[in-house]
C-alpha cells in the first residue's frame, strides 16, 4: 500500500523536472558569468530570457566556459536560442556581437570585437543573418601566447525600431578591432540583453597571474530543487568557470529524482 502512491509520484517528479529545466539553465547561466568575473567586468548585469547555445562543427553544443584550441573555433559557429519561456517574444530583429573579454581581471579596454552583426532574425530556433548587416565577419580567436585563457562571450542582444548605429560602424567589412561594447549599446539604443554565452582559448602556457574563478555548484541554484508532497530531492553538479560545466537537463534530474523515489520505496518496505 506504501509502494504504489510513490511510484505514481514518479510521473509527477518527470514532468516537473522537465517544466523546471529550462530555468535551471538561465540561473546556471547566470552563476556562470558571475562566476568568470563577465559580471560586472564586461556586463554590469545579466539577466537572460533565453539561453543561447554556442554550435561548432567537430565539437558539437558548448558548455559555459568550455576550453577549446584555435583549431576549433576557426569555423563561424551556428548559435541557437531557446526562449526560457512561452512569454518570451523572439520576433523581430535582434544585434549579435561576440567579443575577447580578455582573461579575469582584465578592464573594458582590453575588449576586442571579434563578430558584429545587426538586424539578424531568430528562425526555427537559430539565428540567422540571411538579411542581416554584417559589420564584422566572425573572426576566429587568435590571443597572444602566454596571455591566459581569454573569454569569448556570444551575445544576443534585442534591436528595437529606435535602433541607430554610430556613423563608424554603419558599414559593413569593419575588421577585428578594439571595441567599446557598452558604449556601443548605449550609443546605437540597443535594448536588453537576450541571451549569451561563453567559452576560452588559450595559447601556449600562461606567463601571467590570472585571478582564480571558483566553480558553479548547481545544487545551489535555487531553481534545480524539486518539492513533492513526499520530500524534496534535488541534483548537483560542479563545473569551472574557465573548463566545460555541467548543466543539469531534464533527462538526468528525471533519473536522479527517480532514483531517489526507489530509494524511498525500499527505505519504507
Amino acid at each position: 500500500m506504501i509502494v504504489l502512491p510513490l511510484i505514481f509520484a514518479l510521473p509527477v517528479l518527470f514532468v516537473t523536472a522537465q517544466s523546471n529545466d529550462t530555468a535551471v539553465q538561465i540561473e546556471a547561466i547566470e552563476a556562470h558569468f558571475t562566476q568568470a568575473a563577465l559580471v560586472p567586468e564586461l556586463l554590469a548585469t545579466f539577466d537572460p530570457s533565453s539561453i543561447l547555445t554556442i554550435n561548432f562543427d567537430g565539437v558539437g553544443d558548448l558548455s559555459p566556459g568550455q576550453s577549446l584550441t584555435q583549431d576549433q573555433v576557426a569555423p563561424t559557429p551556428t548559435i541557437k536560442i531557446t526562449a526560457a519561456n512561452s512569454s518570451v517574444d523572439l520576433t523581430g530583429n535582434f544585434t549579435l556581437a561576440m567579443v575577447d573579454a580578455d582573461v579575469v581581471g582584465a578592464d573594458e579596454s582590453n575588449i576586442t570585437r571579434h563578430w558584429l552583426e545587426n538586424s539578424v532574425i531568430i528562425s526555427n530556433g537559430q539565428v540567422s543573418n540571411s538579411s542581416a548587416t554584417d559589420i564584422t565577419s566572425y573572426a576566429g580567436p587568435a590571443p597572444a601566447s602566454g596571455s591566459g585563457p581569454h573569454r569569448y562571450v556570444v551575445i544576443l542582444y534585442q534591436q528595437p525600431a529606435s535602433f541607430s548605429p554610430p556613423s563608424d560602424f554603419s558599414q559593413p567589412n569593419l575588421g577585428v578591432s578594439k571595441f567599446d561594447l557598452n558604449g556601443y549599446v548605449k550609443d546605437s539604443q540597443l535594448g536588453a540583453v537576450v541571451a549569451a554565452n561563453y567559452f576560452t582559448v588559450e595559447v601556449g602556457t600562461s606567463t601571467t597571474s590570472i585571478s582564480a574563478t571558483s566553480a558553479v555548484e548547481s545544487s545551489t541554484l535555487a531553481s534545480i530543487s524539486v518539492t513533492t508532497t513526499s520530500g524534496s530531492a534535488a541534483a548537483s553538479s560542479t563545473g569551472s568557470a574557465s573548463n566545460a560545466a555541467s548543466i543539469p537537463n531534464a533527462g538526468s534530474s528525471t533519473l536522479f529524482l527517480g532514483m531517489a523515489a526507489l530509494a524511498v520505496v525500499a527505505a519504507s518496505m
